[in-house]
């Protein structure tokens, strides 16, 4: 048996080439390599460059793959940025849309809102709230120790301590006046334990009930007084028969209490006009056109007797003429016999100055005034003498319902104009109607 043939390798790389037949020839990128067997051992001869080449093609190929991993993966990580900040994007416009819907779901409620938690720090608001109490709706502060002390804070004290619904009516003093609010604070129950609070205002229902307890006891002790009055001379006549036979004494019984009657009447009389002015306001007017010299005149026909026995003076001054107005005639009629007869009862004695008035302004609105030279009305009573039952005089010896004037001003309103008084005590009172242009013809 031949010896089995022995290969040597040389130049590093001829041992891959052992298995090759005598005389082949390898080609390696274009350059020719001889291969030769001898005494059975594979001879190659690789040229230096090429021997160079091999060398870096074997450590440069690991680096450029790498460099393309690592190519490929900052890609990825700046498409992972990229996605990251779309969905941080979206999540900000999300809980943008979120609070500007809520913001306006609050805001409908249309009373203010308020969501506390226990430690009377707030976590929300709506706008109306904001106003009410004055603070800024989108800081988180502690209402219980940046509110100063008032109802309000008092109310919130008490919510945040307690695990059952709280009621209360509140006052709050504003520039405007006094605001009433029926308050109630609810537990929600939920984990952070919060708090909702709301305040609805009730100021003109307050308002409104004060004025009919008012109106009531007003009307009570006006009415009261007559028909004691005629209680008093009925039961004389009743019991006393002398008494009850004299003429005179007859006669003079009969007299005071017919006064009263009428005087009963007369306040029956303006409590009806006025709850028709108020429940009628604009709606149910009767609407004609008329000339105001006309009321005028029928208005001083009625009051000839007082003029006459005070021995007073009226001028009249209306430009242009005719003074066309559209309204309800009768009403207006009534306005101005009430502001007329004001003047005189208010002013017994001889010599009052009146005069009337009317013109058109140059906005095209109509002014209308009434105005003497009488004693006037001081400054403190000037704001109230529109008010049911107010009166001026406190000596007791103008005589009237107290109603006149107050149904003076509901009559000017309900014909969409505005009426105000300004006086200086012995010199000049002035009624002045403002009427818009179109309450003119």
């Amino acid at each position: 048996m031949s010896p089995s043939p022995q290969f040597h390798k040389r130049s590093g790389a001829a041992g891959c080439f052992a298995s090759l037949p005598p005389l082949l020839t390898l080609r390696l990128e274009k350059a020719t390599l001889p291969v030769t067997m001898h005494a059975n051992v594979l001879t190659m001869s690789v040229p230096l460059d090429i021997t160079l080449g091999l060398m870096l093609i074997a450590f440069v190929l690991p680096f450029i793959f790498l460099h393309l991993q690592l190519e490929a993966m900052r890609r990825h990580a700046r498409h992972d940025h990229v996605e990251k900040e779309h969905l941080r994007h979206q999540l900000r416009e999300l809980d943008e849309h979120v609070r500007h819907d809520k913001s306006r779901f609050l805001d409908a409620l249309g009373v203010p809102f308020l969501l506390l938690r226990p430690s009377g720090r707030l976590v929300m608001a709506n706008r109306e709230a904001g106003e009410m109490l004055g603070i800024d709706i989108n800081c988180n502060a502690n209402l219980l120790r940046v509110l100063p002390e008032s109802p309000v804070r008092t109310f919130l004290e008490q919510a945040t301590h307690t695990r059952t619904p709280l009621n209360s009516t509140l006052c709050l003093h504003r520039e405007e006046g006094e605001r009433f609010y029926r308050s109630s604070a609810t537990p929600l129950g939920n984990d952070d334990r919060h708090i909702g609070i709301v305040f609805h205002d009730i100021t003109e229902e307050h308002r409104t009930m004060t004025i009919r307890r008012d109106f009531v006891a007003n009307a009570s002790h006006e009415l009261r007084t007559p028909l004691t009055v005629i209680r008093g001379y009925v039961e004389t006549l009743l019991e006393d028969s002398v008494s009850a036979d004299t003429p005179e004494l007859r006669t003079r019984a009969l007299t005071l209490t017919k006064k009263h009657v009428d005087r009963i009447v007369n306040l029956v009389d303006d409590m009806l006009a006025l709850s028709r002015l108020e429940n009628e306001e604009r709606g149910n007017l009767k609407q004609e056109d008329f000339n105001l010299a006309d009321v005028l005149a029928d208005v001083l026909s009625r009051l000839e007797g007082m003029v006459q026995q005070q021995q007073a003076t009226v001028g009249i001054h209306i430009h242009p003429t005719p003074f066309l107005l559209h309204g309800d005639k009768s009403y207006w009629a009534q306005i101005l016999f009430n502001l007329m007869e004001n003047a005189l009862k208010n002013n017994p004695a001889r010599g009052l100055n009146m005069e009337i008035s009317a013109f058109h302004l140059p906005s095209g609105e109509a002014q209308i005034e009434v105005t003497d030279n009488g004693r006037g009305i001081t400054a403190e009573a000037l704001p109230f003498i529109f008010n049911r039952f107010f009166r001026a005089d406190t000596t007791g010896m103008v005589k009237g319902t107290g109603l006149g004037l107050a149904i003076v001003r509901h009559a000017v309103e309900a014909h969409n104009g505005t009426i105000y008084a300004e006086s200086q005590p012995g010199v000049r009172t002035t009624f002045r109607i403002i009427l818009p242009a179109t309450s003119l013809r």
